[in-house]
């Protein structure tokens, strides 16, 4: 009896010690599992890097409803464009070596691109994102009413000069913004600013022959020219910049007929608005230590 009654409690023992090791087994599983869950799930993340990527950095730029791709225009190295349609220059500080830089770089995307007849060149389109890995550059831009350093400054030079040359060849100008400030490479209400991707410089090529622009870049001076496959007129050209207010109104006349037309308004740099407020106050400063 003795001997059963031990078997007995070496077998109740035994089974507490079993059930003990199954219940520490279950609980070690669920704690691993529930660590490697935490180790799968835990993920390292960055803040995205924001840089600007033109010369006006302004977010004022009314809403495009239009805004479309167009079709693709393609470059022309060795094609037969022997008619001068119109030219214009603008001028540039070569010493200035990002911001050349950065000329060079657009323009080698405007260079040799045919606008056939009836279609649209987009210079966002053509030009691409201005990036670093694009080959852009630090140079001056306008940003939040200042003169500031960022990405890509000097580009809106190009588009300025390929807008003012459109102008000459009668193009019907689809899409231009002005810039927030002034800036001195066109005659005020003569620029045309753009911004990746809301705000772009357009214009349609409604002659009858094919256009090729040529862009130039070089010892201080920035050239686009276009030319045409066949010979064209496209009648008196006469551009014209008068200011009413604040307003400066640049009207294109063919022929003595308008047909364009477009406004332009510029602020004030904050950076010149508060140098005047210091000087100003200085000078009462220092009128009243006099008497």
């Amino acid at each position: 009896m003795k001997r059963m009654r031990i078997k007995k409690y070496l077998c109740l023992i035994m089974a507490v010690v079993l059930l003990f090791s199954l219940i520490s087994c279950s609980m070690a599983n669920k704690e691993e599992a529930t660590t490697t869950k935490k180790e799968t799930t835990t993920t390292t993340t960055t803040e995205p890097t924001t840089v600007t990527t033109t010369e006006n950095e302004k977010t004022s730029f009314p809403e495009n409803k239009t805004a479309r791709i167009y079709k693709g225009l393609s470059k022309d190295k060795n094609g037969d464009y022997p008619y001068k349609v119109a030219s214009y220059s603008t001028y540039y500080n070569s010493y200035d070596t990002t911001r050349t830089q950065n000329l060079k770089t657009a323009v080698s995307k405007v260079n040799n691109i045919v606008v056939p007849s009836g279609e649209v060149f987009s210079f966002n389109q053509t030009v691409g994102k201005r990036t670093v890995t694009a080959g852009y550059e630090t140079a001056k831009i306008v940003q939040d009413g200042e003169f500031v350093d960022g990405l890509g400054g000097g580009v809106c030079q190009v588009s300025s000069t390929i807008f003012e040359c459109a102008l000459r060849t009668n193009a019907q100008i689809i899409e231009r913004y002005c810039h927030s400030l002034k800036v001195a490479y066109v005659p005020l209400g003569g620029d045309a600013t753009v911004m990746w991707p809301s705000a772009d410089f357009k214009f349609k090529n409604r002659s009858k022959a094919d256009f090729i622009i040529k862009m130039n870049c070089s010892s201080g001076t920035l050239t686009c020219s276009i030319w045409a496959n066949k010979k064209i007129d496209v009648g008196d050209v006469d551009i014209s910049i008068s200011k009413s207010g604040k307003n400066y109104i640049l009207t294109r006349k063919v022929d003595g007929s308008q047909n364009y037309i477009t406004y332009s308004q510029y602020q004030e740099p904050k950076t010149t608005t508060k140098k005047a407020t210091t000087t100003k106050k200085a000078k009462k400063k220092k009128s009243k230590k006099n008497n």
